[in-house]
């Protein structure tokens, strides 16, 4: 194609048409601008392909995440509504000392207490692409805002965790361990709601046998006014996680519609 051009311009000069040559170097010019904007859309088209790929695989990988927030929370929501269900029963019987709690019905409602679950956010994808610098190609400014928002708010459900497993550590069990273990058992144990199981733990206190004859006051613990003063700590403690994690579950769900919206 060069060489086609170069005969061209060299027949018009040797022909003496400078006039038609000027109109066919202009046209050359003409056509080699052309061509250049051509390969500069062309690799525009392709650049914007690779971001609009890009961010479609990324929110593809956030709504996989937002999926295990929302089962992860869904399994929050109900063990702290198991966990308030048995502070209530506890304080009921506390508040009404004519209606006896046995030793047994006693350690199979204290045993769950002792647990808690630790604050976890499924956020690896968009903390990546953030700190990669990736959004600056992205087009859904808006749906990275309240991705960005969602995300730090994770902050206020981790204290409200925190604050339930320090609360067990510094005032529970300090009360529990004024009496024997002897609540704890296999039995016990299968009250426990924990996303992970513990009954190896239990399976091995039952295998070993206790040849002591030791009385456990559970009374001791149950009118004890420090008992009394955590059963409603953590009740409210409880009631203030699951009024953040509803509010959680709400913007996944409105993150999810906005984000099927755009993909």
């Amino acid at each position: 194609m060069i060489s086609l051009f170069r005969k061209i311009r060299q027949k018009l000069l040797s022909q003496n048409r400078f006039t038609r040559y000027l109109v066919y170097a202009i046209g050359e010019i003409f056509l080699v601008v052309i061509g250049i904007l051509i390969a500069l859309q062309i690799n525009t088209w392709n650049e914007n392909r690779k971001y609009r790929n890009q961010e479609a695989d990324f929110y593809s990988d956030v709504l996989s995440d937002l999926d295990k927030d929302l089962e992860k929370l869904d399994f929050l929501t109900e063990f702290h509504r198991n966990r308030i269900e048995i502070l209530s029963t506890l304080l009921t019987h506390l508040r009404n000392s004519a209606d006896k709690m046995g030793a047994e019905k006693f350690g199979m409602l204290v045993e769950p207490l002792y647990y808690s679950e630790a604050a976890t956010s499924y956020s690896t994808t968009f903390e990546s692409a953030k700190s990669s610098g990736a959004f600056s190609n992205f087009r859904q400014k808006e749906t990275l805002k309240a991705l960005d928002k969602y995300y730090a708010d994770f902050e206020n459900v981790r204290i409200s965790m925190n604050s339930i497993t320090d609360f067990i550590n510094d005032r529970f069990e300090p009360v529990m361990a004024t009496i024997p273990s002897l609540h704890m058992s296999n039995n016990s144990g299968k009250m426990v709601m924990a996303e992970k199981g513990n009954s190896k733990f239990y399976e091995l206190l039952d295998s070993i046998k206790d040849n002591r004859i030791i009385k456990s006051d559970h009374e001791k613990v149950l009118y004890d006014p420090r008992f009394e003063a955590y059963v409603i700590g953590d009740l409210g403690r409880c009631f203030n996680l699951l009024a953040k994690i509803e509010t959680r579950k709400e913007n996944i769900l409105s993150l999810k519609a906005q984000i099927n919206g755009h993909f």
